[in-house]
């Protein structure tokens, strides 16, 4: 309890959660409820939906290794320090997240999965970011609360973000969805970037 009343008060903590609960929704919304949106907005049977579903996540898997690489380019390239590079990997793949908010205006259900797929990408991006960020802004005695509650976090918006889904999808569609799905992690890279970047250009 002691490690959670410290971490509480600090800002940086919230420069993790914030970003991780705006993050989740995309996650669940890739987990659950994809197949039901390409069946019911574009007509996609269930041996499409077979063929094409999985790409999401291939995508997901691949933003997981690129951004590991993206931070050394960050480095390398602009000379930011290690902490600034992961905020900057992970701003960026809040930016590929705006191609969710493009799925709401695509009639082209391959161009959709190509859309989710780089959401899928670019989420990962971002939670590998701020699984590094846990590392590199906390000592080891509160990296544990910290990843914890960074991950109760990402999980009451996933389950929040279903729930609304559920209750709205039949009457207001999947549109008005994706396009906040879209803006969500730029509202979360603003809180990141406010309350944990390094001032100061100095290289790691």
């Amino acid at each position: 309890f002691t490690a959670l009343k410290t971490v509480s008060k600090n800002k940086r903590f919230y420069g993790i959660a914030i970003p991780a609960f705006m993050a989740e929704p995309a996650w669940a919304v890739l987990s659950f409820w994809v197949p039901l949106y390409l069946a019911k907005e574009h007509g996609m049977d269930l041996k499409q939906i077979a063929m094409f579903a999985w790409l999401p996540f291939l995508a997901a898997d691949l933003g997981s290794v690129v951004s590991g690489y993206l931070t050394r380019l960050y480095v390398r390239w602009f000379g930011c320090t290690r902490v600034n590079s992961v905020i900057a990997s992970s701003v960026t793949g809040a930016f590929l997240m705006i191609s969710l908010a493009l799925v709401a205006i695509t009639r082209d259900p391959y161009i959709t999965i190509i859309l989710i797929s780089i959401g899928g990408f670019g989420h990962q991006i971002i939670s590998c970011m701020l699984s590094a960020l846990v590392v590199e802004s906390f000592d080891k005695g509160q990296m544990a609360t910290v990843n914890g509650m960074r991950g109760s976090a990402a999980w009451i918006a996933s389950f929040l973000f279903s729930l609304l889904i559920g209750v709205t999808a039949d009457k207001i569609g999947f549109n008005p969805l994706f396009i906040a799905m879209g803006f969500f992690d730029l509202i979360g890279a603003v809180f990141l970037v406010a309350f944990i970047a390094e001032r100061r250009a100095k290289r790691a």
